[in-house]
C-alpha cells in the first residue's frame, strides 16, 4: 500500500551527518565500511604536489550510484553492502530488495528509497510506506509536532501537546503478523510531555515544564534524566522557541537523536531506522 507523503512536512528536520558524529567523538567510529578509499602519497592518481590536481572520475550524464550500509549490530558505519542502482529500492520484512525477515518490527513492505531526478542533479527520497512502527532518522534537530516519535537511547517516547486527543491502544499481535510496540496513552497535563510508547500504562512521563530543558543520564544536572546505558551524559536539549514551538537539538553523542518521518530526502551521509536495523545512506563523492 502506497501512502501520500509530502518530504517538506518533514522541513524542520535536520539530519546528523557522519562526518559530525565522527569529529565528535574523536574519530571513534568504525572505519570497517570505507565508501571511498583515496590512494595513499606516490600511488597512481595521487596528488604529488607538482601541477594541477587530478580529479577522480565522476559520471555526467548518468546518477550516482549511493551506498546503503544494512549495519552490524553496535556498529555505526560497517555492515551488508547495497548499491542502490535501481530507481526505487523497497525494504520489508517479506518484500523488497532488502528483507529483514527476522525482525518482527519490520512491516512486510515497511519503507521505500525512490531516486527523483537524472544525472548528477539527482535526489534521494526515504519514504513509509504506512508501517506500523514507523521509519526514524537520525537528526541534529527537530521540530516536535503533536504525535511526534522520538527514539531516544532504548525507548521510544511520543510527544504530546497539553490537550492532545484521546489515544487508544492497537490490537494485540497476531501470529506472523507486524509487532507492534507503540502504544498510545492518554496523560492529562497543563504542560507538554514526552510519553514513553510501548507501554499500556505506567511508562516514563518527561513533563516539558521549562523553556529549555537538558537530557541525558541521572546525576549530571539534567531537567530531564534517564537511567538509559544507551544515553549520553548530555544527551540533547528540548527548546520553545519564540514562536512556541518546540524542538529538540542532539548534543554529540553515539547513539544519537532518532525522529520519525514520513517522507525525507536524505543528506549524502545520513542514517536511517527500520524496525531494529539501521542503515547508512552514502553517496560516494557528493558534495
Amino acid at each position: 500500500m502506497e501512502v501520500e507523503a509530502n518530504p517538506d512536512a518533514n522541513s524542520g528536520t535536520v539530519l546528523e551527518p557522519v562526518e559530525d558524529i565522527r569529529a565528535a567523538l574523536g574519530g571513534g567510529l568504525p572505519a570497517a565500511t570505507r565508501i571511498e578509499p583515496r590512494p595513499d602519497p606516490g600511488e597512481p592518481g595521487a596528488d604529488a604536489g607538482q601541477g594541477p590536481t587530478e580529479i577522480p572520475h565522476r559520471p555526467v550524464l548518468r546518477p550516482s550510484v549511493p551506498v546503503l550500509v544494512v549495519l552490524d549490530d553496535g556498529e555505526q558505519e560497517s555492515g551488508e553492502v547495497h548499491r542502490l542502482r535501481a530507481g526505487v529500492t523497497l525494504i520489508g520484512r517479506v518484500e523488497g530488495q532488502i528483507q529483514l525477515p527476522h525482525d518482527a518490527l519490520v512491516s512486510s513492505r515497511h519503507a521505500e528509497i525512490v531516486r527523483e531526478g537524472a544525472g548528477r542533479s539527482c535526489r534521494w527520497l526515504l519514504r513509509d510506506l504506512g508501517s506500523a512502527n514507523g521509519t526514524f532518522v537520525r537528526c541534529g534537530r527537530s521540530l516536535l509536532q503533536p504525535g511526534s516519535l522520538l527514539i531516544l537511547g532504548s525507548r521510544r517516547f511520543r510527544f504530546q501537546p497539553p490537550s492532545p486527543p484521546a489515544g487508544e491502544a492497537g490490537p494485540p499481535a497476531q501470529p506472523g503478523r507486524t509487532l507492534t510496540i507503540d502504544m498510545a496513552v492518554e496523560r492529562a497535563g497543563w504542560c507538554p510531555s514526552l510519553i514513553e510508547t510501548g507501554h499500556a500504562q505506567g511508562g516514563l512521563e518527561l513533563r516539558l515544564d521549562r523553556e529549555e530543558l537538558s537530557l541525558g543520564r541521572p546525576g549530571v544536572d539534567n531537567r530531564l534524566a534517564i537511567d538509559d546505558p544507551l544515553l549520553a551524559a548530555h544527551h540533547a536539549r528540548i527548546i520553545r522557541d519564540a514562536a512556541g514551538r518546540w524542538l529538540i537539538e542532539a548534543h554529540p553523542s553515539r547513539n544519537g537523536v532518532w525522529v520519525q518521518v514520513a517522507a525525507v530526502y536524505l543528506t549524502s551521509r545520513c542514517w536511517f531506522q527500520v524496525g531494529e536495523q539501521r542503515f547508512l545512506f552514502a553517496v560516494s563523492g557528493a558534495a
